[in-house]
């Protein structure tokens, strides 16, 4: 498969993840507490996503035939991966949100992420773990202490 077809491939799952996010945003239910409802915040990250994806598609369509695309396919390989990793790391992170708790599965969450964005020569696990202790705690006391929302306790509940 040549660089410009993973490219295309990459774009039209992309614009699929986003119509589906948009689709299943419209399920949520209409409650009216402030100016806007919780279903906003999916459809508009759901729009978002899927104008990157139609714009990634557009400027690879362009440059079709550049030879500018001859890139090494391992790099492409390894990004191909990462995003399928981040895929299943962000399913993971739905389904057990509720049963492990949002400060354990973000922990969890944001520890992994780290590990597969980074680039081999730049991983700094303790400064991950740090991080990923620290961040998820300081959100959910946020949530929790200042906007009055509840946030899965899981297992520490």
């Amino acid at each position: 498969m040549t660089q410009i077809k993973k490219e295309l491939f990459s774009g039209f799952i992309s614009l699929l993840f986003g119509l589906f996010v948009l689709l299943m945003s419209f399920t949520i239910g209409k409650t009216r507490l402030a100016g806007v409802g919780p279903e906003y915040l999916p459809k508009a990250i759901a729009i978002y996503i899927i104008g990157l994806s139609v714009i990634h598609i557009l400027v690879n369509l362009m440059i079709r035939n550049s030879s500018e695309n001859r890139k090494a396919d391992e790099t492409k390989t390894s990004e191909i991966k990462s995003l399928v990793l981040t895929i299943i790391l962000l399913i993971l992170y739905v389904l057990l949100l509720k049963s492990v708790g949002f400060i354990l599965i973000s922990a969890l969450y944001l520890f992994t992420q780290m590990n597969i964005l980074a680039p081999a020569e730049k991983k700094n696990l303790p400064l991950f773990g740090i991080l990923s202790a620290v961040v998820p705690v300081g959100v959910y006391f946020l949530f929790v202490n200042v906007f009055d929302l509840l946030l899965p306790s899981g297992i520490l509940g």
